[in-house]
C-alpha cells in the first residue's frame, strides 16, 4: 500500500509541475517597460523598435503641447502597446471595432494603441496623448468639449495631414463645398464624406487659430471658452474680431493654402501627358532626321550609281579605241 500511494503522489507533482511549465509557456516572455518622469510605455520583447520610436514621439507630443495648451503634465501618462486585437479590447475594456486603432483615457492619464509598426505607432501614440492632455486642460477650465478642437489639435501637433485629406480640400474648396464654424462640429456626426472633410477642416482650423495667437497658441482661446461656455463668444474675446471675419479669413486660409494643389491622381495625369507630349515631339524629331538619313542615303547610293555608270562608259570607249 506504501509504493502505490508514494508513486500516486509522485505523479501528482509531476502533474503540476508540468501543467505550471505549461502555463509560463503559453505566455511567453514578460512585457517590458521605458519611459521618463512624464510617461511609460509597456510593450512586449517583440515590439522594441515601436516602443522606442513611441517613446521619441511621446516626448515630443507632451513638450509641444504643454506649450500649446499652456499646460503642466500632472501625472505621468501610461502607454500600452497592444500586439493582438484581442489584447487591445482587453485593456480597453470594450470590444472594438477594427479600425479603432488607440484609445485615449484622460481621467486616468493612460492611452493603448496597436503596434501597427514603426511607420505609423509615432503618429498614434502622439495623436492619443493630445486627447488625454487636451481634455485634462478643458476639465480644469469646465469648457466644453469640441470634437473639432480634439481631432484637429491632434492631426496639427502629429503633422498628420495626408495627401488624401489634401486632396479633399482641394475639391471642397474648388467646388465650393467647405464647412462653416457652426457647420463644422454637426458635419462629425454625418455621413463618411463630410466626416472626413470636418477631420481635414478642423486640422486647418486649429493651423489658422494657431498662427493668430504666435507664442501662446491656442491658451487663450481655451480660457476663453472655459470662461464663456459659448465657442462664438470665446472667439471673439480671443482673437478681437467678429466671428464672421473671422470664418472668411479661415476660409480663405484654406483657399490660399490648398486650392491651387492637385492630388496625386491629377499630378499623375499632368506628368503623363507632358511625358505623352515630349514622347510625341521626341518621335517627330527622330523620324525627321530618319527621313534625313534616309534621303542622304538614296542620294549617295544614287550618286554611286552614276559614277558606277560613268566609269563603265568610260572604259567602254577606252576598249574601242
Amino acid at each position: 500500500m506504501r509504493w502505490p500511494a508514494r508513486l500516486v503522489v509522485a505523479l501528482a507533482g509531476l502533474t503540476l509541475l508540468g501543467a505550471t511549465v505549461g502555463v509560463l509557456c503559453a505566455e511567453g516572455p514578460a512585457r517590458r517597460a521605458r519611459g521618463t518622469d512624464e510617461y511609460r510605455i509597456a510593450y512586449w520583447p517583440a515590439d522594441e523598435e515601436q516602443a522606442q520610436i513611441a517613446a521619441k514621439a511621446a516626448a515630443l507630443a507632451i513638450q509641444r503641447l504643454q506649450h500649446a495648451l499652456n499646460a503642466t503634465l500632472q501625472r505621468r501618462i501610461e502607454i500600452e502597446l497592444c500586439h493582438t486585437n484581442r489584447e487591445f479590447n482587453e485593456r480597453t475594456g470594450e470590444n472594438n471595432p477594427l479600425w479603432i486603432q488607440g484609445r485615449a483615457f484622460p481621467r486616468e492619464y493612460r492611452i493603448v494603441v496597436k503596434a501597427l509598426g514603426p511607420r505609423r505607432i509615432g503618429t498614434l501614440v502622439a495623436h492619443e496623448i493630445v486627447h488625454v492632455l487636451l481634455q485634462r486642460k478643458l476639465d480644469e477650465t469646465g469648457a466644453p468639449t469640441l470634437r473639432w478642437l480634439h481631432e484637429g489639435l491632434a492631426k496639427y501637433v502629429t503633422g498628420d495631414l495626408p495627401m488624401d485629406d489634401q486632396q479633399l480640400l482641394v475639391h471642397a474648396a474648388t467646388q465650393g463645398r467647405l464647412l462653416t464654424l457652426d457647420e463644422l462640429e454637426p458635419a462629425f456626426s454625418g455621413k463618411l464624406e463630410q466626416v472626413s472633410l470636418a477631420y481635414a477642416q478642423s486640422y486647418t482650423l486649429v493651423e489658422y487659430l494657431t498662427s493668430l495667437e504666435g507664442k501662446t497658441g491656442l491658451s487663450g482661446f481655451l480660457a476663453e471658452l472655459g470662461h464663456v461656455k459659448d465657442v462664438d463668444r470665446a472667439l471673439v474675446r480671443a482673437y478681437q474680431m467678429p466671428v464672421a471675419q473671422l470664418e472668411a479669413d479661415w476660409l480663405r486660409h484654406i483657399n490660399r493654402l490648398y486650392l491651387g494643389r492637385r492630388g496625386p491622381n491629377v499630378f499623375g495625369d499632368w506628368l503623363w501627358g507632358a511625358v505623352s507630349i515630349l514622347f510625341i515631339i521626341a518621335l517627330v524629331v527622330q523620324l525627321r532626321r530618319s527621313r534625313i538619313i534616309r534621303r542622304r542615303m538614296q542620294e549617295e547610293e544614287l550618286l554611286s550609281q552614276i559614277m558606277a555608270e560613268d566609269i563603265s562608259v568610260e572604259t567602254e570607249v577606252e576598249e574601242a579605241e
